[in-house]
C-alpha cells in the first residue's frame, strides 16, 4: 500500500477496541454499558483476562455471549498471566481493523472518546498517508475509586506539558500518553510489536514509535473520567501541587532522589530496548540520546548532567527537571 493510499469503506468501518483485564471484576459490566452508548459506530471489543481471582473471567464470558459477534474473549477457558505488557500484547495482536483504541477497564468513557480520537486519526492519515504510524491520546477527568473529581485536567494535575511536535529524547524520558484516551492506526501497530519485555509500559512505547516514525498528536479534550484507586499500575505524579513539590524537593531529598532513580531506571530500560529494536531505522541523533539515556542512571554526576544537556533529557515537569539537576 502507497503511502497516499486511502481505506477501503469496509474497513473503515471497523474499529477494535482492547481490553486486557486483571483483578476488574467491580467494573467490567460498568465499563461494557459505556460503550454500548457508542451504537453510531461499528465497533469490536478484544478482551482478555490475566488470570483474575475475582470473577473477571465470568464476566467477561457472561457479555461475550450477550455481545456474540462483536466481542472478542481470548483464552477463555486458561488465561495464563502474562503480567501488563504481555496482556497487552496479547490483545494488541488479535486486532485486525485499521484503527484501534485501548482501554482500561476501571476507567468511564464520556461520549467524546471513540468519535474524537479517530476524527484525528483519519485527519492524520489523510495528510500523511495510512503508512504512516498515528498515535493519538487525550486528556482525562481524574476521580477517585467512586467517581469523585480529583481534578478536571489529568495534565494540568501531574503538571505534564504535552508538545505539538515533542522530540524522541523529551518522549523517552517520560510521556504524557495515558493509555485509557489512546488510538493508534495499524501501521503503527505494525511496527511496534510485539511489545518487548523492556518496555515499561504500552502506551509509552506506542507513542515512542509514533514520535520516532510518524505522528503524534496529543489533544487537550478530556474523553475519560480517569481513576485513581490503589490498583493502579502507574504510579502517582512526584506530586500534584507546585507548593507540595517544592516542599517535597528541599524537605526530603531521600525521597525525591529514589523516586527520580526509579524514573531514569524506568526510561533507560525502555530506551536500550528501542534502540536496539530499531538502530537500522533511527537517525543518528536520536539513537545517541537513547544510548546515553540507557546508560544514565549509572554515570558519573557530571557525565549525567552533561548528557542532559547535551541530548534533551528533559522530563514533562518543571518541577521533575529541577530534581534532575538537584539530585541526580
Amino acid at each position: 500500500m502507497s503511502d497516499n493510499a486511502t481505506r477501503n469503506s469496509a474497513s473503515e468501518e471497523l474499529i477494535d477496541v482492547v481490553l486486557p483485564c486483571y483483578n476488574a471484576a467491580e467494573w467490567i459490566d460498568e465499563f461494557v454499558q459505556g460503550l454500548l452508548t457508542h451504537d453510531n459506530v461499528n465497533w469490536r471489543l478484544i478482551a482478555r483476562d490475566d488470570g483474575s481471582k475475582d470473577g473477571t473471567l465470568a464476566l467477561l464470558k457472561g457479555w461475550q455471549e450477550k455481545l456474540g459477534a462483536r466481542m472478542l474473549l481470548l483464552d477463555p477457558d486458561a488465561p495464563k498471566n502474562l503480567g501488563l505488557i504481555g496482556n497487552y500484547d496479547a490483545v494488541l495482536a488479535a486486532t485486525t481493523a485499521d484503527w484501534v483504541l485501548t482501554a482500561d477497564p476501571d476507567d468511564v468513557w464520556l461520549p467524546a472518546r471513540l468519535p474524537l480520537t479517530v476524527a484525528a486519526l483519519k485527519r492524520v492519515e489523510a495528510e500523511c498517508g495510512v503508512n504512516v504510524p498515528v498515535a493519538v491520546c487525550t486528556d482525562a477527568m481524574v476521580v477517585d475509586g467512586q467517581l469523585n473529581p480529583v481534578a478536571p485536567s489529568f495534565w494540568r494535575w501531574s503538571k505534564a506539558r504535552p508538545l505539538a511536535t515533542p522530540s524522541l529524547p523529551r518522549m523517552a524520558m517520560d510521556s504524557v500518553a495515558l493509555g485509557s484516551t489512546m488510538a493508534v492506526n495499524r501501521a503503527l501497530l505494525e511496527k511496534a510489536l510485539p511489545l518487548p519485555t523492556g518496555a515499561a509500559y504500552q502506551d509509552w512505547w506506542m507513542a515512542l514509535v509514533a514520535v520516532a516514525f510518524g505522528r503524534f498528536v496529543a489533544l487537550p479534550e478530556v474523553t475519560i473520567k480517569y481513576r485513581r484507586h490503589g490498583e493502579n499500575a502507574t504510579k502517582d505524579p512526584l506530586s500534584v501541587t507546585l507548593g507540595k513539590r517544592l516542599s517535597r524537593l528541599s524537605n526530603a531529598p531521600a525521597a525525591v532522589r529514589a523516586r527520580l532513580d526509579y524514573l531514569l531506571r524506568q526510561a533507560g530500560r525502555q530506551a536500550g530496548t528501542f534502540a536496539t529494536r530499531y538502530e537500522a531505522t533511527l537517525d543518528e541523533a536520536n539513537l545517541a540520546a537513547l544510548k546515553r539515556l540507557s546508560a544514565l542512571p549509572d554515570a558519573p554526576v557530571l557525565a549525567k548532567r552533561l548528557w542532559i544537556l547535551r541530548h534533551g533529557l528533559w522530563f514533562s515537569s518543571y518541577t521533575k527537571n529541577i530534581g534532575l539537576l538537584m539530585f541526580i
